[in-house]
Order: C-alpha cells, then sequence, then structure tokens
C-alpha cells in the first residue's frame, strides 16, 4: 500500500497460520479490542491468503490483508513489512495472542510523543513490574535495549522506514549480525532480538519505553510465577489467581483460544 492510501490510526497483528492456528487467536484479539474501546477504532489483520482465512476475520476487522510471499528466514520476517502493510499512518501492533480488557485511547498521548514507541517493561498478573531476566540474558549482557515486539506503536515517518529495512536486513544477515554479540550461539532469529539489535545499530534506544506505558502482562512462568486459573466473565473482566487484569494480557497459550471463548466475545460487538 503507498503511503499516500494510508488513513488514520489503527491496530494491526498477525496472524501467519503454521501448524498453530494464529487466525483463531486473532479472532479474539480483535473481538477483546472491538469490545472494550470506548469510540470506534479501525481493526487490520495480515494472513497468509485474505481468500481462504477465516470468513469471521472479514467480519470483526476492517482489514484483511494478505501477507506478499517473499523469502524469509522465518515468519517472524514479515514484521520487518509492517510499514508496507498497515493501512494506517499510526498504527498499534499486537501479538494475537493478547486479550485488551482495557480502553487504549488514553495511551494515544504517549504513544504520539515519539514517531516509534515499543514496551521495554512487561508487567505480572499483579501489575508489577515483571522479572524477565530468566528470558532477556542476551539483552543484558550486551547491554542492548529490552524490546518486546507484542505491542508497539510506529507511524510512518523516514526513521521508521530506515528502521524497519535494518530489521529486514538483520533478519536475512542473522548470522553474521548476531555473532557480533555475547551469547550468539544460542539464539535463532527472533522478532525481539533483531529488533533490539536494529535500534542499537541506528542509535534509536530511545524509542523503547521503561516506563508506565506502553506494557502487557506477559503470561510466561517465570515473569508471572505458578497461577492456577484464569475466568473470563465478559470482554472487560479476566481474573487471573483471583486478580483483575487491567491491561493487555499476552496469554501465550494459544489453547486458551476456544470457539467458546470466541462466541462469548461475539456477543458483546
Amino acid at each position: 500500500m503507498h503511503v499516500s492510501d494510508k488513513q488514520g490510526v489503527g491496530f494491526l497483528t498477525y496472524a501467519l497460520n503454521t501448524d498453530v492456528d494464529y487466525e483463531r487467536c486473532a479472532v479474539l484479539w480483535a473481538l477483546s479490542v472491538r469490545a472494550t474501546q470506548k469510540q470506534p477504532v479501525q481493526i487490520a489483520v495480515v494472513v497468509n491468503d485474505k481468500h481462504t482465512c477465516r470468513s469471521d476475520l472479514h467480519d470483526v476487522c476492517d482489514h484483511v490483508i494478505t501477507c506478499p510471499q517473499r523469502p524469509v528466514v522465518n515468519m517472524m520476517q514479515y514484521e520487518a513489512d509492517l510499514l508496507k502493510l498497515t493501512p494506517f499512518k499510526e498504527t498499534i501492533k499486537m501479538e494475537c495472542d493478547m486479550l485488551v480488557p482495557c480502553d487504549m485511547s488514553v495511551w494515544m498521548h504517549t504513544f504520539r510523543q515519539r514517531d516509534l514507541l515499543i514496551t521495554g517493561r512487561v508487567i505480572d498478573h499483579k501489575h508489577q513490574t515483571a522479572d524477565d531476566s530468566k528470558y532477556r540474558q542476551f539483552i543484558r549482557v550486551n547491554a542492548l535495549p529490552n524490546v518486546y515486539n507484542g505491542l508497539y506503536y510506529a507511524r510512518v515517518t523516514q526513521q521508521n522506514v530506515v528502521f524497519f529495512k535494518e530489521l529486514d536486513r538483520i533478519f536475512c544477515q542473522w548470522d553474521q549480525e548476531i555473532r557480533k554479540h555475547r551469547l550468539w550461539e544460542r539464539h535463532e532469529p527472533s522478532t525481539d532480538f533483531a529488533m533490539s539489535m536494529a535500534l542499537s545499530n541506528l542509535g534509536m534506544e530511545q524509542s523503547v519505553s521503561g516506563h508506565h506505558l506502553p506494557t502487557f502482562v506477559h503470561n510466561k512462568r517465570y515473569c508471572v510465577g505458578d497461577w492456577q486459573y484464569h475466568s473470563v466473565s465478559n470482554p472487560h473482566t479476566i481474573i487471573v489467581n483471583g486478580t483483575r487484569i487491567d491491561y493487555p494480557w499476552h496469554y501465550h497459550n494459544k489453547s486458551l483460544a476456544t470457539e467458546d471463548l470466541i462466541s462469548k466475545y461475539k456477543q458483546h460487538v
């Protein structure tokens, strides 16, 4: 899509099915966004083929976009195509295995302070800063920015065109790029680490927020500890271990996105 055709602000996710049904997660994510925002929002999803994807993606999303096929090292490299694929001038990108229980319109003032603003601090179920050190040894030992691509804001600007081009280059040249850093032998190409290296290479560390927003509940074991149960009574009310979640919930376990839960959410949009 040409830049002159992009309009407004909207939410976008990728749902590129492999052996995992990301489209099912994306339907639930889009429903959760639609049900919890106080003002009407635009929603986009990138799929393998918009003609063969789940039909209800077309019902809940304003834009269903076929991902152009090109040589990539893995599906994560398509993150570098975000500015090309998004129909929006301002994009709030989220992972599809997330639920949004809160109105995010109040976040826009924070987002718009920068052309690119990426989550750099995640939280646990009690909304305290999570200890992510188990997963972030590569970041810390190499003094790289602590990037979480699960939730970020990107505006169509020349700076961001350069950033996403550098991100694509790092994926293409992963074997050479990763060897510039300690612990290189442990890591296959990944979005978080590729984005972190791209920001560092370009001197764009200020694009990572270590403050209050943006953030999300990072439902990985070493971030939140062991948890026993969750319930979703309505799109605004997600309870995990007795605590109500007030921020986007990155649940990770794709089996939580059931058809029954999708049906429940459809009743609220």
